[in-house]
C-alpha cells in the first residue's frame, strides 16, 4: 500500500440522483465534504490536506435536454516552500463545468468522439442510467486547482545555493560571488589584454 494518494479515494462516494434535478430549469443544489486522510502526490509535490474538501453542486436541466453540472470546491492543504522548503499553507479553490446529454441517440455511432458545447465536453449518458457517479468530477476539480509552486511567503529569500541553509531564519556566511563561474574563463582573456 503506497504512503500517498495518487488517485481518488475510494472511500469517496457521492452520486447526483437525476430525478432530483427539476425538469423547468430550477437548479439542484448540494453540498459534500470528502476527507482525505494520506498524503496527495501530483505535480511532483506532497500536498497534506488539513481541512475536508467542501464540495458545492450545482445541476439544472435545459430545454434541449441537457444536464448542466457545476462543481466548486475548497479545502486548505501544505505543501513544501518552493524556495525554502518549509511548509505553505495554502488554499484550494477551484471550478469546472460539465455538460451532460440525457438523449443518448442525439448523436449518432459513426460520429467521432470527444463532441464539444462550448467549453464543456458533451458526455452523453446511456437512456438506463438514473444517476451520475459525481466523485470522479470532484477528484478532478480538486487537482486541476492545486498549484504547482507555492511560496511560504513572498519575502521569502529561500536557501544558499551554496551551502543549503535557510536564508529566512539566518545568514549563512557563505561570500556572494558575482556573475556566473561559467564564464570565469572568459575573466582571464579580459585581463591577458
Amino acid at each position: 500500500m503506497s504512503e500517498f494518494l495518487e488517485a481518488i479515494p475510494e472511500n469517496w462516494k457521492y452520486r447526483l440522483i437525476l430525478s432530483a434535478v427539476s425538469r423547468d430549469g430550477t437548479p439542484f443544489e448540494d453540498s459534500v465534504s470528502l476527507v482525505i486522510d494520506k498524503k496527495l502526490s501530483y505535480w511532483s509535490q506532497v500536498y497534506t490536506f488539513k481541512t475536508p474538501v467542501d464540495a458545492e453542486i450545482e445541476a439544472s436541466r435545459t430545454s434541449e435536454g441537457r444536464l448542466f453540472l457545476s462543481v466548486s470546491i475548497t479545502s486548505e492543504a501544505e505543501v513544501p516552500c518552493a524556495r525554502c522548503l518549509e511548509p505553505a499553507a495554502i488554499a484550494v479553490k477551484g471550478s469546472l463545468r460539465y455538460l451532460f446529454s440525457l438523449r443518448p441517440n442525439e448523436y449518432s455511432e459513426d460520429k467521432e468522439e470527444g463532441l464539444h458545447d462550448g467549453d464543456e465536453e458533451l458526455i452523453i449518458l446511456d437512456s438506463w442510467e438514473d444517476e451520475i457517479d459525481i466523485a470522479p468530477m470532484i477528484w478532478e476539480t480538486l487537482i486541476t486547482s492545486l498549484p504547482a509552486a507555492a511560496l511560504c511567503s513572498e519575502e521569502c529569500r529561500g536557501l544558499c545555493p551554496q551551502c543549503g541553509a535557510n536564508i529566512n531564519k539566518s545568514e549563512c556566511g557563505c561570500k556572494s560571488e558575482k556573475g556566473d563561474p561559467r564564464f570565469d574563463i572568459l575573466k582571464t582573456l579580459m585581463h591577458d589584454k
